[in-house]
């Protein structure tokens, strides 16, 4: 558990995390009850899918992680562009900290698909 803890992406999306869950606490109750409840599983769902691959002995189930935690990515890029269109705001950061995980994300994949070539 401590070298996960090291990971820099581990962290990052661990802090992303709680910034997310400070910016949904502040909408009102329909609002957090469709897209904050969206937005919270989604990002908190990028940790924990790493997380989770990490304990897969096999390549394939490490791989199947990493990809559904690179989706989790996708979805909360969209869940915060879509609650900034209605009125939500934009979260301070939120999208410019989503966006550099991309590229540690795609490399530790890549660092993967190369493990088992």
């Amino acid at each position: 558990m401590q070298k996960l803890r090291e990971m820099s992406l581990f962290v990052e999306s661990e802090e992303l995390s709680d910034r997310v869950w400070r910016h949904v606490a502040d909408w009102d109750d329909f609002s957090k009850d469709t897209m904050g409840r969206e937005l919270v599983n989604s990002v908190d769902s990028i940790s924990t899918s790493i997380a989770e691959g990490r304990s897969h002995m096999s390549r394939h189930g490490r791989m199947h992680y990493l990809y559904t935690a690179r989706g989790h990515l996708f979805k909360a890029f969209i869940l915060l562009e879509r609650s900034a269109r209605r009125g939500l705001g934009a979260g301070g950061g939120l999208a410019s900290a989503l966006e550099r995980l991309m590229p540690q994300i795609n490399d530790y994949i890549a660092a993967e698909e190369r493990c088992g070539e």
